[in-house]
C-alpha cells in the first residue's frame, strides 16, 4: 500500500532518550501533527548529543531527500547542545551570529530577570550560542522559552530544527512550521476510523482484512492492533487514507469500515468502541 502524503523525516537527539531516562513524546507527537497534515512520516531516527554522529546523521537523511526533515533537541546553552553545529558541519556551511536571534534572547533574559527567573540578564557567552545559526537559516521564534528553532532549505528539503522541551516543540511548530508544511505540500487530507472489536482473535480477523485491503487498495490501508482487556479477546481497527481528494477518502474509508464490521458480526463479533 503506497500512501501519498510528500515523504517527511523525523530526528530526535537526546543521550536521555537512548539511556531510558526520557520517553520519545516529541517523536510521537511530530509523527502525528506531520500524518494530520497530510505528510508521511517515513522514518524516525533516534541518536546520541555527539557531534560527529549528528552531522553524519544529517547527511544521511538529506541523501534521502524528504520533503522536511525536522529535529528535536539539541538548542540549548550547554555543551552537549550540538544540534547546530552538527547541522552545519553536514551542510558545510559555517555558524553566523544572527541578529534577530540574538535581540529576541537578550529580551528573553530581560523578561526572565524582571520576573525573578534568572539572577543576571546578561549576554554570556552561553546565551549567546543559541543565536549562532547554520548560515541562511531562518530563526523561528520561541514564544514559550529561549532558543529560537531555525528552518534552513538544502536541495529538495527544508529542514526544521526545534528545541527539545516539549512545550517549546510544540508552540514553535503551530505558530511558525505547521503553515510552512501547508505552504510546501499543499492541502493533502488524512482520513482515519477506528472500531473496537470483541470475542474475535486477531488471526481469525486476518482474513476479512486481507479481503478488505484486496477490495480497497490502495487508497487505504487497513491495520489491526490487539488490545489487552482480559478476559475478553479484543482487537482494533484502524482504517486510513491519504491523499488531496478528501470527498473521494471519506467515501472510500466509510465504505471500507462499513464492510469490516458487517464481516466481524457475520463472525460472531462484537464492536463495543466505535470512533468512525
Amino acid at each position: 500500500m503506497e500512501l501519498k502524503g510528500p515523504p517527511f523525516e523525523v530526528l530526535s537527539i537526546g543521550n536521555e532518550l537512548l539511556i531510558g531516562k526520557t520517553l520519545n513524546t516529541n517523536g510521537r507527537w511530530l509523527a502525528r501533527q506531520i500524518t494530520l497534515l497530510g505528510g508521511f512520516c517515513t522514518r524516525m531516527t533516534v541518536i546520541r548529543d555527539d557531534l560527529e554522529e549528528i552531522s553524519s546523521t544529517f547527511r544521511e537523511i538529506l541523501q534521502r531527500s524528504p520533503r522536511f526533515l525536522i529535529s528535536s533537541g539539541g538548542l540549548g546553552p550547554t555543551y552537549d547542545d550540538l544540534t547546530l553545529e552538527g547541522l552545519s558541519k553536514a551542510l558545510g556551511i559555517p555558524l553566523k551570529l544572527h541578529k534577530d536571534a540574538l535581540s529576541w534572547i537578550i529580551k528573553k533574559y530581560r523578561d526572565l530577570y524582571v520576573r525573578g527567573v534568572v539572577r543576571d540578564p546578561g549576554l554570556t557567552a552561553q546565551r549567546r550560542k543559541m543565536a549562532l545559526l547554520p548560515l541562511g537559516s531562518r530563526p523561528l521564534q520561541n514564544p514559550v522559552g529561549v532558543a529560537p528553532g531555525i528552518l534552513i532549505e538544502r536541495g529538495e528539503t527544508k529542514i526544521v530544527c526545534l528545541p527539545g522541551v516539549p512545550e517549546e516543540l510544540k508552540s514553535i511548530f503551530k505558530d511558525s512550521v505547521k503553515k510552512e508544511i501547508i505552504r510546501e505540500i499543499g492541502h493533502y487530507r488524512f482520513i482515519e476510523s477506528r472500531f473496537i472489536v470483541q470475542d474475535i482473535s486477531e488471526s481469525s480477523l486476518a482474513p476479512i482484512v486481507e479481503e478488505a485491503v484486496r477490495a480497497y487498495s490502495p487508497l487505504l490501508y487497513i491495520k489491526t492492533h490487539p488490545r489487552d482487556r482480559s478476559p475478553n479477546v479484543t482487537v482494533e481497527f484502524h482504517i486510513t487514507s491519504q491523499g488531496r481528494d478528501g470527498k473521494l477518502l471519506e467515501n472510500r474509508v466509510s465504505e471500507a469500515t462499513k464492510y469490516l464490521k458487517e464481516r466481524v458480526k457475520k463472525l460472531g463479533g462484537k464492536i463495543i468502541e466505535d470512533t468512525s
